[in-house]
């Protein structure tokens, strides 16, 4: 049976209903009821209480009578429970590992909460599309463990445990007698799924266990009604997704790299592709066993990994083309990088920067000659990275933690630069140059002790250099900040 997929209650067999929510995005869940008579059993409520009160005034208007006795919760996610309290002499059935999960969760408090936070984009975009308001978690009161037969009527539905998958406690809801199958996230149709518990393993396994069951009609968490087709391609992804993860992991890469270098092919039309940060972090996650990368770091890591640059960098033969007009260290700038980044493509922030080729002209001489000049390698990268630090240049500190790294910084040296010159650890002379960064970031000017500590230990032309060094990179900081110059894709040190 085709099922158009638009907004609101479908009937997709006799007596039983898919409530589709297009177009199945971030909190635009699937529901589903299964009727016997005057009794039915609802298959998650919604994201927010108008949305399941919109979902329940659907059911009364196509089914006056029917009254909504069972509500299986397939998982924790808050899109398939937080309107639960709109049913408050439901039986709530759910596994005993979701419920654990809904226990703990308090999210919805925080996407409630008034003003403006410093929260992911995706978070702030679902809080300005949603209303949280008047969200009172409700438990389920009844919970199991494998596989649970609940009757409805004269009908026989079976709730089958699969987590933990998507998340630690996901359910499959099986009409047999109609051959539905109603998924929960462990399918979404159409866009990335998230991985938030993995392993990855047995949501591959979920889908076998899917594909093995007498089914035709499959209600996917997010997305349109679908066969088993779909299914297939949905465990490719998951297959892909874990291969992909798992080279990257044992070659070193990064996960905002892997994750930009996984081959899409079949999936590039597939919406929310921000999620797949999300994916390779939990595959990668699973393979460190200690935890990392944690889902709330990889969120943050999504705003870099779906930047979208103001100025996109110009292509690189167009940029290097410019080398004719320059020469010496500022020529191989352009034609095939200089010192450390020598063999390297051209940066990113150059070929943004070529919008102005002659701007790019002017100051590409600077810049060869601040990197090659009197400063000594590692104190140049050290006042780098604390300029990159105060001015919050994730593209600079990115590049400069691993120049600074070549330049003889440790990993613990690189990572206090950002508690700031009054470390105790850092010696004198890293002291006064980090001093003196934050005074020129602070003030424009070096304080009179900074400037004596300096030119005792420093030549007035080292001095000179290191100030024109913090006032160019401060300048490179923010076309980078304004421009949302991404980070380049070979730069092994990026990191989610």
């Amino acid at each position: 049976m085709a099922v158009p997929y638009t907004l609101g209650l479908h009937e997709i067999a006799a007596d039983t209903y898919a409530y589709l929510q297009p177009n199945g995005s971030w909190g635009l869940s699937n529901a589903g009821l299964i009727v016997s008579g005057d009794e039915a059993l609802l298959v998650d409520t919604l994201f927010t209480v108008p949305q399941t009160r919109e979902l329940l005034a659907s059911i009364t208007r196509a089914l006056p009578g029917v009254t909504v006795d069972t509500l299986v919760n397939s998982h924790s996610d808050g899109d398939h429970w937080w309107g639960n309290q709109l049913l408050p002499d439901a039986t709530v059935i759910a596994s005993e590992a979701a419920a654990i999960d809904m226990g703990r969760d308090h999210l919805h408090q925080l996407l409630a909460a008034p003003g403006d936070l410093p929260l992911p984009r995706v978070v702030q975009d679902m809080r300005r599309a949603f209303d949280f308001a008047g969200i009172v978690p409700t438990l389920p009161n009844r919970t199991f463990s494998g596989e649970l037969d609940v009757a409805v009527g004269r009908r026989t539905v079976r709730l089958i445990e699969v987590g933990p998958a998507h998340t630690w406690g996901d359910v499959l809801v099986h009409a047999p007698d109609a051959g539905v199958l109603f998924t929960g996230d462990i399918l979404f149709v159409g866009g990335h799924p998230v991985i938030h518990s993995g392993p990855v393993e047995r949501w591959i396994a979920a889908c076998d266990l899917i594909l093995g069951l007498d089914v035709e009609t499959i209600v996917p968490g997010h997305g349109p009604v679908v066969g088993k087709p779909e299914v297939r391609t949905f465990r490719g992804y998951l297959e892909r997704v874990r291969d992909h993860a798992g080279r990257a992991h044992r070659a070193g890469v990064p996960v905002l790299r892997a994750a930009r270098e996984m081959d899409l092919d079949g999936f590039e039309d597939w919406d929310d592709r921000e999620r797949l940060l999300l994916n390779i972090g939990a595959v990668y996650r699973e393979l460190n066993g200690d935890g990392t990368p944690g889902e709330e770091e990889l969120l943050v890591g999504m705003d870099e990994f779906t930047a979208v640059p103001r100025l996109a960098p110009r292509p690189p033969a167009e940029i290097a083309a410019l080398a004719g007009r320059l020469e010496g260290p500022a020529a191989r700038l352009f034609a095939d990088g200089a010192g450390p980044l020598a063999g390297r493509p051209v940066l990113n922030v150059l070929a943004t920067i070529g919008h102005h080729p002659d701007l790019l002209v002017a100051l590409a001489p600077l810049l060869a000659q601040l990197n090659q000049g009197l400063l000594p390698f590692r104190e140049r990268e050290l006042a780098v990275l604390r300029t990159a630090h105060r001015t919050g240049s994730a593209y600079e500190w990115e590049h400069h933690a691993r120049l600074g790294a070549m330049a003889g910084l440790s990993g613990p040296e690189i990572a206090r630069v950002q508690e700031g010159p009054e470390h105790p650890d850092w010696s004198e002379t890293d002291r006064t140059l980090l001093r003196a960064v934050d005074e020129l970031h602070d003030g424009h000017a070096l304080a009179p002790d900074t400037w004596q500590a300096l030119i005792e230990r420093h030549s007035g032309a080292q001095v000179l250099e290191l100030m024109a060094l913090v006032g160019t990179y401060g300048m490179v900081a923010g076309i980078l900040n304004s421009c949302k110059v991404p980070l380049d894709d070979w730069l092994t040190g990026a990191e989610a």
